[in-house]
């Protein structure tokens, strides 16, 4: 009997649960905007307003905002309660997923400063595209926006007079946390195009703050910035998934562009796994420090001294990613920082072309700033293809001088477990320029041939500090 009163009261308190939690539901609001509506609309679906700022006005926590194509563009800025949902939707109220029927968006006003959208906690932004930014097109920023979703939004343009970082730039999506926990941030199946002063997707943290996002399935193309920028400052920890992401020609106006880079400063740490992402860049835009995927720990000769690492982390995994025709080397590994440490991995990666002109190689490792910094690194290299680049296959460059590196590089057979069957050949300046270490890099293919081995002074050298047999005598697929 007291099992049976039991599940009776549990049962009672689930369907309460339910009932409070579908009241909750059915108790939010929704409205519509277009931008060919009349003024003095309600936001019904029959009679929709026709600017943002009204629908900001009267909407609530939880409410959804439907913005209806119309082929005009809607102009003007919102901020997003917590829960909303910004969602494009054509005449028959169904999400928008196609990019070129998208609800076009800008912001000319005064309005936060022309930024189109401020997210809250837990928003959906969907359907949209982004015009012609003055501001940024959505920014998080003095606020806990953990759980965004963005997706299927296309991102184009920069007004004349922006917003502008040091490069002159404006970011599409700018997210920045100081302090708490941001959690579930996803940006996923959108565009970001044809844009001379626009970057794409920029994410900092500082203080104690930790963050952890989600990107997928998004495309970048002509831009004058990067793709994917994340910054940590101070003790701050970021986690970040890259995925099945394409990139073409970053760097207009000549600048410093790497499509992806983690950007560490301070004490702070990244965890970063790039897969299947796909770059090139045929155009040739951008500067010699313009490379396809970098990290950098900050430090050493840059004058914020406050800002250098003294004890950064970044562990970075690159997999099942194909890098073509970077405008300087195609990835690059730099510590300007002390007492920094490099966890790093490629995997089943093809690296074609590129014209290195930084640490001169189809990989570059620029180790230390200064003698004994404490810089730790560990890189494994495996099933990776370096082929065609003007400079080395692979460059390790110590600028800080001095033998007492710790540093492990396994390119096959080595302490890290690589299986080697890379190929490494038709690089202009040879196979490897290294440092008077061991480097391990058995198992792989040189082009028929044996490794040529060059020196910190770009010298040939006895390859006696390689450990390369056996060869494989034909190229791995």
């Amino acid at each position: 009997m007291k099992m049976t009163k039991s599940l009776t009261l549990l049962t009672l308190l689930g369907i309460l649960s339910f009932s409070v939690a579908a009241f909750a539901q059915d108790s939010a609001s929704q409205y519509y905007i277009s931008a060919s509506a009349i003024s003095g609309g309600d936001g019904s679906l029959t009679v929709p307003f026709n600017s943002l700022r009204q629908a900001e006005a009267v909407s609530e926590a939880g409410d959804t905002i439907y913005l209806i194509a119309s082929g005009e563009i809607l102009d003007g800025g919102i901020s997003l309660r917590s829960g909303q949902k910004l969602l494009g939707v054509d005449r028959q109220g169904r999400l928008i997923t196609e990019p070129a029927d998208r609800v076009k968006l800008t912001n000319t006003t005064d309005y936060q400063a022309g930024i189109i959208v401020q997210l809250a906690g837990e928003n959906e932004v969907a359907g949209i595209h982004f015009l012609d930014m003055r501001g940024y097109g959505i920014a998080g920023a003095n606020t806990n926006y953990s759980g965004a979703f963005i997706h299927h939004n296309s991102f184009s343009g920069n007004a004349q007079n922006h917003i502008v970082d040091e490069r002159g730039l404006v970011y599409s999506i700018s997210l920045n946390a100081v302090a708490g926990t941001i959690e579930n941030v996803r940006i996923e199946d959108s565009e970001f195009f044809d844009g001379f002063d626009l970057g794409a997707i920029r994410v900092f943290h500082s203080g104690a703050s930790i963050g952890e996002y989600h990107f997928q399935r998004n495309s970048f193309s002509d831009l004058g910035g990067r793709a994917y920028f994340v910054r940590t400052r101070e003790t701050s920890k970021v986690t970040t998934t890259i995925l099945d992401s394409t990139a073409s020609n970053l760097g207009h106006g000549g600048r410093n562009s790497d499509s992806i880079i983690p950007y560490l400063m301070g004490q702070s740490e990244q965890e970063m796994l790039v897969q299947n992402y796909q770059f090139e860049n045929p155009k040739g835009v951008g500067s010699v420090s313009n490379t396809g995927i970098e990290s950098y720990m900050f430090g050493d000769p840059r004058p914020d001294k406050a800002n250098w690492c003294t004890a950064c982390k970044l562990k970075f995994r690159i997999i099942d990613t194909v890098i073509k025709s970077a405008a300087s080397d195609p990835i690059q590994f730099s510590n300007a920082g002390i007492n920094s440490e490099l966890d790093i991995e490629i995997r089943n990666t093809q690296i074609i072309g590129g014209d290195p002109r930084q640490g001169g190689g189809g990989i570059s490792v620029n180790y230390q700033p200064i003698e004994n910094s404490g810089a730790k690194m560990s890189l494994l290299v495996e099933n990776t293809h370096i082929v065609g680049t003007t400079g080395y296959g692979f460059s390790f460059n110590n600028h800080g001088g001095g033998n007492k590196l710790d540093a492990i590089v396994d390119f096959g057979g080595g302490e890290l477990g690589s299986q080697g069957n890379n190929r490494i050949m038709d690089n202009e300046k040879g196979s490897i320029r290294m440092l008077d270490q061991k480097v391990t890099a058995r198992n792989n293919y040189w082009g028929g041939e044996l490794p040529s081995i060059y020196n910190s002074a770009s010298e040939l050298a006895p390859n006696s500090f390689l450990e390369f047999e056996p060869l494989l005598k034909s190229a791995p697929q």
